[in-house]
């Protein structure tokens, strides 16, 4: 299988090259590890080519690029997509549609909720600054970032998988995430 995800790591890294600093093609690296891990019941090839393709369109629209990726898994006759059946190509479609923190409803199969898992991360504060301090840029937008989003009340959904799997971990990270300020976030920063 590891040949399999070095191929396709390849094949859709160009992707990734002009993309902000969060969102390069090591993201898609964790996202793929991530989903591994917690993978149980997807098909393996399914799990890696969704997550390659997830934010492979985020460099040239953001506010859309999930959208972008859905369709280009439903159109694209690229290597790796023409040997899906339309079952599978629509659960991949699928995956990097319902990616989102902001995703709304019910996802549409399990290799959505494990996309959707792995593209949260595991629950670490720390990482979590870093990585949207090379996003955003400056402490003050990395702050109130992290509060929308990550806080008790935050806008990040979590899918039931994650939940479970990181229960006390996710307990606290949001309740850090509640707690963080500017010095705490240019303390982690060495800023």
């Amino acid at each position: 299988m590891e040949k399999f995800k070095n191929e396709v790591r390849d094949y859709y890294k160009s992707y990734y090259e002009n993309g902000d600093k969060a969102h390069l093609i090591d993201h898609a690296d964790d996202v793929c590890t991530l989903a591994l891990k917690i993978n149980q019941k997807c098909d393996e090839k399914l799990v890696i080519l969704a997550s390659y393709i997830h934010d492979m369109f985020n460099a040239m629209h953001r506010p859309t690029h999930n959208e972008l990726a859905y369709e280009y898994v439903k159109k694209s006759d690229d290597k790796f997509l023409k040997e899906l059946s339309k079952k599978e190509r629509l659960e991949v479609a699928n995956a990097v549609l319902e990616h989102r923190a902001s995703f709304k409803g019910e996802f549409y199969s399990n290799l959505s909720e494990i996309i959707s898992s792995a593209d949260r991360g595991e629950p670490d504060l720390e990482v979590v600054v870093q990585r949207s301090m090379k996003f955003n840029g400056n402490a003050h937008d990395v702050y109130e970032h992290i509060k929308d989003k990550y806080g008790v009340n935050g806008y990040a959904k979590y899918p039931e998988v994650y939940r479970k799997i990181f229960k006390e971990e996710l307990a606290y990270f949001q309740k850090e995430a509640d707690e963080i300020t500017v010095g705490k976030i240019l303390e982690i920063c060495n800023v």
